[in-house]
C-alpha cells in the first residue's frame, strides 16, 4: 500500500513543481498576482513530501521521533494551505464582493487556527496519534483530524458556488470540477485512515485551480503588463519610442563595438502651431517621424521631446551609417528643409559623446536653416 501511494504523491509532487517553475518563469510584473497561489503551491509540494517521507519511514524505530515531527507537521500544514487559499481567493474576486471574502478569510484563519491548537495538544497527550515501534497508530481523536479545516473548505466550496462570476467563470461545469475534486478528497480522507494527510487531493484541487483560473489570470496579467509596456514607452503621436525607452535603449548600447546616432529638431515649429494650429503642428511632427522611419529602416528612432528625434543605430557601419545619413539630409531637405539634421558614429561605451556630437552637428545645420531662410527662429 505504501510504496503505491508513495508512486502516486511523487507524481503529483512533479506536477506541482512543473507549475511551479513555470509560475516562476511569468513576467516579473506577473508574480505578484500569482503569489499567494505560489505559496499555496508550494505548501502541497512540502505536504506531498512529508506525506512520502512518513510512508518511507513507517516502521523505522530509530527514526521515531523524526517521523512524529513530520506527521504533525503534515497536519499543521494542511490548516496553513487552507488560511493562504482563503486568502488567495480574497485578493482573486472582483472589488463588489471582496468584503464579504474578507470576513470569510477571517473566518476560515480563526478555524484554521483552532485545528493547529487540537493538532498541538493532540500530539502532546497521544491523543491524535502515537508513533509505536516506528510505526504510526492513530488516537481516539484520529477521526477528527481535519474537521475545523473541512468546516473551512465547505464555506469556500459554498462561496464559490454563489459567487463563481466573480472568479471570471463563465460556465457552471467548471464551478463543479473547482468544487467537487477536492470535496471528493476530503471525504476520502475522513473515510479512509490510510489516505495519510490527503495532499494528493490537494495536489490534484490546485491542477484544477491552476488550468481554470490561475492560468487565465497569468494570460490576463501578461496581456496587462505587454499593454502597458507599449504605452509606457512609445510615443503617442508618433508611435516611435519615447524618452523613457531612449533611456533604456542607450543604457544597452554600451557594449555595442560601433553605435550610429542621428539627432533630427523640426524646423519652424512654433510657427506652424502659431499660424496655422496645433493640429498642423501634429502632422509636422508626424511627418518628420514618418521620414527618419521610413530613411533610416535599421535604426530605432525615439521622440525624446516635442520637436526632438534621436535614430540609434547599432552595430553599424562607418561608411554605410555615413551614406545612409546623407540621403536622409537630402530628403529632409527637398521635404522644404522640415527638420534640421546631425550624426556621429562611435564605440558603444561612448554613446553619450556620441550623442553630444551629433546634437552638436545638429545645431550647426538649425543655424544655416535660420541664415539662409532668413526666418526668426523665435517664431
Amino acid at each position: 500500500m505504501n510504496a503505491t501511494l508513495i508512486a502516486t504523491d511523487f507524481v503529483a509532487a512533479l506536477f506541482i513543481i512543473v507549475i511551479i517553475i513555470g509560475l516562476y518563469e511569468v513576467p516579473k510584473e506577473v508574480l505578484k498576482p500569482t503569489r499567494l497561489f505560489r505559496i499555496c503551491m508550494w505548501f502541497v509540494f512540502v505536504g506531498l513530501g512529508i506525506e512520502m517521507l512518513i510512508y518511507i519511514l513507517d516502521g523505522n524505530k530509530n527514526l521515531s521521533v523524526l517521523n512524529l515531527i513530520l506527521a504533525f507537521t503534515g497536519y499543521a500544514l494542511v490548516d496553513l494551505l487552507t488560511m493562504t487559499y482563503s486568502y488567495y481567493i480574497y485578493y482573486l474576486v472582483e472589488e463588489s464582493v471582496r468584503h464579504i471574502t474578507k470576513k470569510m478569510a477571517y473566518v476560515v484563519t480563526v478555524l484554521c487556527s483552532i485545528d493547529i491548537l487540537f493538532y498541538i495538544i493532540g500530539t502532546i497527550t497521544g491523543k491524535l496519534f502515537t508513533i509505536s515501534n516506528g510505526y504510526f497508530t492513530p488516537g481516539p481523536w484520529h477521526a477528527y483530524r481535519g474537521t475545523f479545516c473541512s468546516l473551512s473548505f465547505l464555506l469556500m466550496c459554498v462561496f464559490y458556488i454563489f459567487k463563481y462570476r466573480s472568479f471570471r467563470i463563465r460556465s457552471k461545469f467548471f464551478v463543479v470540477l473547482i468544487v467537487a475534486v477536492p470535496l471528493m478528497a476530503t471525504v476520502m480522507l475522513h473515510v479512509d485512515s490510510n489516505v495519510g494527510f490527503g495532499y494528493l487531493g490537494a495536489a490534484i484541487s490546485m491542477n484544477v485551480v491552476y488550468a481554470v483560473l490561475e492560468s487565465k489570470i497569468i494570460a490576463e496579467a501578461v496581456a496587462d503588463a505587454k499593454m502597458y509596456s507599449e504605452i509606457s514607452e512609445n510615443d503617442m503621436l508618433t508611435g516611435l519610442k519615447n524618452r523613457r525607452a531612449y533611456q533604456m535603449i542607450i543604457n544597452s548600447c554600451m557594449d555595442e563595438k560601433l553605435v550610429g546616432v542621428a539627432f533630427a529638431d523640426v524646423n519652424s515649429l512654433k510657427a506652424v502651431n502659431d499660424n496655422q494650429g496645433h493640429e498642423a503642428g501634429d502632422r509636422l511632427i508626424q511627418k518628420v517621424a514618418n521620414l527618419l522611419k521610413d530613411a533610416v529602416p535599421e535604426g530605432t528612432v525615439c521622440r525624446i521631446s516635442g520637436d526632438e528625434f534621436v535614430c540609434i543605430v547599432k552595430d553599424a557601419g562607418i561608411e554605410a551609417f555615413t551614406e545612409t545619413m546623407k540621403k536622409l539630409g537630402v530628403i529632409l531637405k527637398e521635404n522644404d528643409r522640415i527638420a534640421s539634421l546631425g550624426y556621429d558614429i562611435g564605440e558603444g561605451k561612448d554613446i553619450y559623446d556620441i550623442i553630444k556630437a551629433a546634437e552638436k552637428m545638429m545645431y550647426s545645420d538649425k543655424e544655416r536653416y535660420y541664415k539662409e531662410t532668413g526666418k526668426d527662429r523665435r517664431r
